[in-house]
C-alpha cells in the first residue's frame, strides 16, 4: 500500500520530523506535561480517545467532491516515481481541504494524547543516549525545553488537522473500514515498515491508530476518484529555474 501524506499511523513520525528533520524514532506513550497547559496521558492503560470529527470542523457543502488538481505526471513507472506522484497529489488535495474547511478547535483529550506521545518519544530517545531530555534537546536539536514544548503542540495540531478533516469526510460520506480491509492494511504496514509480526507493530501503534490510518487512506482514495486531475506537460524538473539545485 502506498504511503499517504495524511496517514495517521505516520502522524507521530511526521510530527517528529517537523522538529528534527527526520529523526527515526517511534511513538511511545508516557507521563509528561507541556508548557501549553496540556495534560498528557500515562503509558499504563493509555487509550486513544474517541471523538466525532464533524463536531470540530464544518463541512456544509460538497466542494470536496469538485476539487481541481493540476500536477506533473510521474517521471516513470517505477514505484518511487509513482509514490512521489501520489504524495504530491494527496498533498495538493489536503491543501485545498485546509483552505475550504479550517479546523479551529481540537478534541482536548486527543490533543493531550498525541502531544504526550510525541514528547514521550523524545524522552525515550534521550534515554537511549544516556541523557535527560533538556540535555538531549540542547545537544541534538539546539533548543530549550520550553521551545520544544511549543513545537510539539504545533506538530500535534498539524497532525490532527489532517485527521479531523479526513475523519469528518468519512462521517459525512459514511465511509467505513471493514475488518477485511483492516487485516489487509495491517499486513501491508508490516511489510512497508519492516515489522516481524502484527503484535510488534501494535506494540508501537495501538489498534485504534492503525484503523484510523487505514480509514484516512481510504478517504484519500475517495477524494482522488472525485477530483478533476489535469496532468501538466513535461515534468516537475522542467519547471525549476536553470540554476536550481
Amino acid at each position: 500500500m502506498r504511503k499517504k501524506v495524511a496517514s495517521a499511523l505516520l502522524s507521530f513520525v511526521l510530527g517528529l520530523s517537523l522538529l528534527t528533520g527526520g529523526l527515526p524514532v517511534r511513538a511511545f506513550a508516557g507521563e509528561e506535561s507541556t508548557e501549553a497547559g496540556i495534560e498528557v496521558p500515562t503509558a499504563s492503560g493509555s487509550i486513544r480517545p474517541e471523538y466525532r470529527a464533524l463536531d470540530y470542523v464544518q463541512i456544509e457543502d460538497e466542494q470536496y467532491k469538485e476539487l481541481k488538481v493540476s500536477i506533473f505526471p510521474p517521471l516513470d513507472d517505477s514505484e518511487e516515481a509513482q509514490t512521489a506522484y501520489r504524495t504530491a497529489l494527496d498533498t495538493t488535495i489536503m491543501t485545498q481541504l485546509f483552505n475550504l474547511y479550517p479546523v479551529k478547535t481540537y478534541p482536548r483529550d486527543l490533543l493531550s494524547y498525541v502531544t504526550g506521545s510525541l514528547k514521550a518519544t523524545y524522552i525515550q530517545y534521550a534515554d537511549l543516549y544516556g541523557m535527560d531530555l533538556p540535555t538531549f534537546l540542547k545537544t541534538y536539536m539546539e533548543m530549550d525545553e520550553e521551545t520544544f514544548d511549543r513545537e510539539v503542540v504545533k506538530a500535534a495540531k498539524q497532525t490532527l488537522t489532517e485527521e479531523i478533516l479526513l475523519r469528518a469526510l468519512a462521517e459525512k460520506e459514511n465511509i467505513t473500514l471493514s475488518e477485511e480491509e483492516y487485516q489487509k492494511g495491517l499486513g501491508d504496514y508490516l511489510v512497508k515498515y519492516s515489522y516481524d509480526s502484527p503484535e510488534d507493530l501494535l506494540d508501537d501503534f495501538d489498534e485504534p491508530t492503525v484503523r484510523i490510518s487505514l480509514l484516512m487512506d481510504k478517504v484519500l482514495d475517495y477524494l482522488e476518484d472525485c477530483c478533476e486531475i489535469t496532468e501538466e506537460a513535461g515534468t516537475e524538473a522542467d519547471s525549476l529555474p536553470a540554476n536550481a539545485g
